[in-house]
């Protein structure tokens, strides 16, 4: 009986790490996902369903994807939700002829407004006739380290040279300092009563990390500080006003894309203009955010 088992657990291949995830991961305990199909240890061929829910009192999304070989550093993207599902449904439609053979994870991470997650972890072995194994070319490693940094590919962009910050001193000086963020237009006001002082193109929160609209305040303030999440990991970020749990206003060295959403929920600004404005503001200041 025991051979059998040894026997057993050595065809599941990624079953071991499976168990090492659920015993050392206590996210997997709180049931904020679920994958209820496939099982664990499906072989799957051609198109199947994968179902299951997620769901958490601070809900902000949930995503999919495929570590092959069970690699987290060979993540593949595969679908994500912003609306929660509270109980089982189909998540993907998922076509396996698009990856290679082999002994993968399905992982489903379920995102918190603070952008704190818990994961899921599923073995799976995909086996379609006539596929490759998986692999990984010398292009996707350089791929896969450039994806490490946030929107890397926009730090190949040179960045022009620094204007001067030029703010508007014809408002009245009891005037309210506030400032408003338009995503739709990708524009940043400084207001002082019913004045523009300062109007700019700013960066807020690419697909999957919605930069969310409200009324706020100011309520932490950093020169320089560390900002960590879901696939990001950068230090010394500018001039940081944070005004809604972790979503703040800041500048942005690593790109020169501000008229895009390229961020991760937060405000991006030209390192220049994010001073200006950190200077101008204070703790308190009230921040409004539009669609």
């Amino acid at each position: 009986m025991i051979g059998w088992l040894m026997h057993r657990f050595q065809r599941a291949g990624l079953a071991a790490l499976f168990l090492l995830l659920l015993a050392t991961t206590p996210a997997l305990a709180q049931h904020d996902g679920v994958i209820d199909s496939p099982a664990p240890d499906a072989t799957l061929t051609g198109t199947t369903p994968v179902t299951g829910s997620a769901a958490h009192p601070t809900f902000r999304k949930w995503q999919l994807d495929l570590l092959l070989d069970g690699d987290p550093q060979h993540a593949t993207f595969l679908a994500f939700g912003e609306k929660p599902v509270a109980s089982s449904a189909e998540l993907l439609t998922w076509d396996t002829t698009l990856y290679p053979n082999g002994d993968h994870l399905l992982r489903l991470r379920v995102v918190h407004s603070n952008l704190n997650y818990d994961e899921i972890f599923v073995p799976v072995t995909i086996a379609n006739a006539g596929a490759p194994p998986a692999a990984k070319p010398e292009a996707d490693a350089e791929a896969d380290a450039a994806a490490e940094k946030p929107e890397a590919a926009a730090e190949e962009k040179p960045a022009p040279a620094p204007t001067p910050v030029v703010f508007r001193t014809d408002a009245p000086a009891d005037g309210e300092r506030w400032i408003e963020v338009d995503i739709s237009d990708q524009k940043l006001t400084a207001w002082q009563g019913d004045v523009p002082i300062f109007e700019t193109i700013v960066s807020t929160g690419k697909p999957g990390f919605r930069t969310l609209p409200g009324e706020f305040a100011v309520y932490l303030r950093f020169e320089k500080t560390r900002m960590r999440g879901v696939d990001y990991d950068t230090p010394d970020v500018p001039w940081t006003m944070f005004y809604d749990g972790d979503f703040a206003i800041h500048g942005a060295y690593w790109h020169n894309n501000f008229g895009t959403p390229v961020s991760h929920g937060c405000v991006n600004l030209r390192v220049e203009e994010a001073k200006a404005l950190y200077e101008w503001a204070s703790k308190g200041t009230r921040v409004v955010v539009n669609e």
